[in-house]
């Protein structure tokens, strides 16, 4: 814009314009130069209307905001409605199944025993040697929240050995933290593992327990963005309904 002083020089910037009231535009050659962009926006709009639709009718959102358990009933809705989060038996058997692909795409299942739990275990257990002698009561070792639903511990007539044989319940578990209704390894509990560990039947050594949890967490987080954004789906779905 020209001010006061360069309106006086008309080599710098000429003459004012006039206002004409019957000033159009050039109008002749005007012309719609997006119709295709706008069909493509269309079908691209109806596409997204289409898909949600086939979602709505075919579709389960419940693999998607809830966790399963082995038998296939998801944890905190229905019969495991107090029960939301999904405990692993052995966890770190599921280190050559983290890859991000293929474990996203079967709902972050991992091939082991798996039951819903009211709260993860914030603990190092084992089953210790004594433990497998037969005059051994299970209901004595066993947590019945931990073990699949089918066994009553009071009630059955197998040993310590055909339970743990047969994975009926965990024969040892770690502290655990829920990430997205699953009972994760705690990380800052690796320093504080017992010692006692290295002399239980079965159970991984120390070294194996601290290298097979950080693989199992490098997995998560090489999906860490999808895993917070499915998180705050999980609390907020509703709200973003409405």
């Amino acid at each position: 814009m020209c001010d006061e002083v360069d309106i006086e020089q008309d080599s710098l910037c000429g003459e004012p314009a006039q206002f004409d009231p019957t000033f159009r535009g050039p109008v002749k050659k005007r012309k719609c130069n997006d119709i295709i962009c706008c069909f493509l926006f269309t079908a691209a709009i109806l596409g997204y209307v289409l898909l949600g639709i086939l979602a709505f009718c075919y579709g389960d959102p419940r693999h998607v905001l809830y966790p399963r358990n082995s038998t296939g009933w998801f944890c905190g809705i229905g019969p495991n409605k107090d029960r939301p989060n999904l405990f692993y038996f052995d966890i770190l058997r599921c280190v050559p199944s983290v890859n991000v692909m293929p474990t996203t795409l079967n709902g972050f299942q991992c091939p082991i025993t798996k039951v819903c739990v009211e709260k993860c275990p914030s603990s190092f257990w084992a089953v210790g040697k004594p433990s497998y002698l037969p005059t051994v009561k299970p209901a004595s070792v066993f947590n019945q929240s931990l073990c699949v639903p089918s066994l009553h511990l009071e009630n059955t007539t197998l040993t310590v050995k055909d339970i743990v044989d047969k994975e009926l319940c965990p024969f040892f578990h770690m502290p655990t933290i829920s990430v997205l209704g699953r009972c994760l390894p705690d990380v800052a509990a690796l320093g504080k593992i017992p010692s006692a560990f290295s002399n239980i039947p079965g159970l991984p050594s120390v070294k194996l327990i601290n290298s097979s949890t950080k693989d199992i967490l490098k997995g998560f987080n090489a999906r860490g963005v999808g895993i917070r954004i499915l998180e705050d789906f999980v609390s907020s779905w509703r709200w973003i309904l409405v």
